[in-house]
């Protein structure tokens, strides 16, 4: 299944929307200013996502998995490489976690929270959109390699064939960038239901 150009632009828009809210939820919850960019969007089956990943991402992951359901329904993934998670951690707890380079207890507790106000943010805005309520399970980390995540990723068989749309972000905070994708993994019904609620927006 495709997307239009113009409907790909709104998709790109109600990430950015939803994006925009998880950083100004992040600089509340933190006391400091965080950005958080949106360079490049696509969409793709989960073959070409694993292919794409593996030219971007290298050895361990921190992944943050928050399953939603509604109309529209699905796995949401915030993914991040293992050091570059630890940097965020200590970035946004001024040191207080993370400490010897490793994602402790804390520390993924604070990447959890992290992977929480993005995911829910960014799936919000869908559900604003589509006009549909989207409900959220309670967002889990795993310290994995890129095969584990592909084979974490679930969704209702009821869904049809699943597709990624797939959010290359940056965090921005303490004048460093640390690199992050925000992965959305539903089935085609629900992508079908997206595709039409898009052609709704720009039509009106």
């Amino acid at each position: 299944m495709n997307l239009s150009e113009m409907e790909t632009d709104a998709l790109n828009e109600l990430f950015n929307i939803g994006l925009h809210r998880a950083a100004a939820s992040l600089s509340d919850l933190t006391g400091q200013r965080v950005d958080v960019d949106l360079p490049r969007l696509w969409v793709c089956s989960m073959e070409e996502l694993k292919d794409r990943l593996l030219e971007v991402v290298t050895g361990d992951l921190a992944t943050v998995h928050q399953f939603f359901g509604g109309p529209m329904a699905g796995d949401a993934v915030l993914l991040l490489e293992y050091e570059k998670a630890v940097m965020l951690a200590d970035l946004m707890t001024g040191g207080e976690v993370a400490l010897g380079g490793r994602l402790d207890q804390s520390a993924r507790e604070v990447i959890t929270e992290i992977g929480n106000v993005v995911l829910s943010s960014c799936l919000g805005a869908f559900g604003n959109v589509l006009r549909v309520a989207v409900s959220f399970s309670v967002p889990r980390i795993h310290i994995e390699s890129l095969d584990g995540m592909m084979r974490s990723v679930v969704i209702d068989s009821d869904q049809g064939v699943p597709y990624a749309l797939v959010a290359a972000t940056r965090f921005g905070l303490s004048e460093l960038e640390i690199s992050g994708y925000l992965i959305v993994v539903i089935g085609v019904k629900s992508l079908e239901l997206v595709s039409q609620a898009l052609t709704e927006r720009l039509g009106a």
